[in-house]
Parts: structure tokens; sequence; C-alpha cells
């Protein structure tokens, strides 16, 4: 319902004030309305929305599991090459302390069969515009993943010294078209001292492909040049969508 009052219509002195409030009232109303109030999104905000949406949902990496030889199917180990079947759930999260676009990632270990096992790898992914009007994500790990699963309803809680940040040097600035998005960071430039109090340089690198593949590989090398991690060594995780 519209509130219209002709502009000819002449107001007492004592009525002003509610003639005033009507024409306010009816702006309000119309605003509604006419879902005219949002404020239009930035072209950074619109593209770090795109971000949260292409990544939401189930993944695993099944197919390239699948076609893998044999001989790379064995546990996982520092200085061997290997490829092991992972399950994987991004789901966006609101973290009002963390910031305004976030990314809950839960990894767990998937058997051949498709049984889904313990948790391998739990991170939050921050999305943020700098001011060179580049999309950055930032990485968090948790200090102490056990009271946060997917299922958590209480990442509105979520605080800063919950987690354990990579810094600045650490942030991944993306490279994006319509439908695809690549960032990077290198050892040379990201060093961390990991929840083992080692000091390493971090090696990550994500892309999202055309057809919608999801790469992900990361490693950690430590000063004396070896590495602490690798994951997976040689190849990188292709991950397929498998539930929104």
């Amino acid at each position: 319902m519209y509130l219209f009052i002709p502009p000819h219509v002449a107001v007492r002195t004592d009525d002003a004030r509610q003639h005033r409030w009507a024409i306010r009232a009816s702006a309000v109303i119309a605003c509604v309305a006419l879902f005219s109030c949002a404020t239009p999104k930035k072209p950074t905000e619109q593209a770090e929305d795109a971000l949260i949406t292409a990544l939401s949902g189930t993944w695993d990496n099944g197919a390239q599991y699948g076609v893998t030889a044999d001989t790379l199917k064995i546990p996982p180990s520092v200085n061997g090459d290997w490829l092991d079947l992972q399950h994987a759930i991004f789901k966006p999260i609101t973290a009002p302390a963390i910031g305004d676009r976030v990314l809950y990632l839960e990894w767990r270990n998937k058997a051949a069969d498709g049984t889904v096992g313990a948790i391998s790898r739990q991170r939050i992914w921050s999305f943020k515009t700098d001011a060179n009007n580049i999309v950055r994500m930032d990485f968090y790990a948790f200090i102490d993943g056990k009271p946060w699963t997917e299922n958590s309803a209480n990442f509105n809680d979520l605080r800063p010294e919950a987690l354990r940040g990579y810094g600045n040097a650490c942030a991944l600035y993306l490279t994006q078209t319509a439908t695809t998005f690549t960032g990077e960071i290198t050892a040379k430039d990201c060093t961390i001292t990991a929840a083992s109090g080692r000091r390493m340089g971090i090696n990550a690198r994500v892309a999202l492909r055309a057809d919608g593949t999801l790469e992900y590989q990361e490693s950690g090398v430590l000063d004396d040049g070896r590495f602490a991690f690798r994951v997976p060594p040689t190849q990188p995780y292709k991950f397929v969508r498998i539930a929104k």
C-alpha cells in the first residue's frame, strides 16, 4: 500500500510534522516495495561473491585418483611421491571478526569405497579487496580445530585469537576471468612459524579452471631447504564438485 499526498494539499502548521513524517514513510514503503534501497555492490564485491559461490560445496578428487597409477596410491610421506583421496567441504560462514566473505574448509581422508574418514585439514579462507582493487585471499589455520566442524553453529563467535594467520606476506592475490581464478604464493615471500615451532616458507597455488576443476597444491620448505610437507608432492589435487 502506498501513501500519497498531492503536492497542492496545504497543511496546517500543527500538521506539518505529521506531513513530513508521512512523506518519509511513503518513501520508505516505496523503496522497500521496489527493492531500490539496497546499495549497489562494487565490482570487487561482486568478484568476491562470485568466488564464494564458485568454491562453495562438496568436492573430491575421485576422478583424478581413479586414473592414478597404483604405485602412487601409498601413504603420504615428505620425500616420496604419492596421491591420496580427499573429500573437501568449502562452506560459506558468517564470522564478522574475521571478514565479510569467509569460507570454512574441512578436508577428510576418503577410502576407495567412498567411506569418509578423519579430518585431514581445516582452514579459513577470507576474501577482501586491497587498496589497488585486487581481490586477495588470506589463509588461517586453527590453533585447536576440535571445537569446529562443518556442522558448527557458532562460527559467528570465531575470533582471530582462535586462528593462526599466515600474515600479509602470505596473502594470495587472485587473477580472475569470468569463469576462472588463479592465485599463488612462494616460499621466497611467505614465511610462517608452524604449530610445531618450525620456521618454514610456504609455496601454495589455488586455481579454478574453466571446466570447474579446482586445483590445490601446498608445500612447506625449512630453512635448510628440506621439505616439511608437500600436499601433494608433484601434482596438484584436482577436485571436482560432487554436491552444492
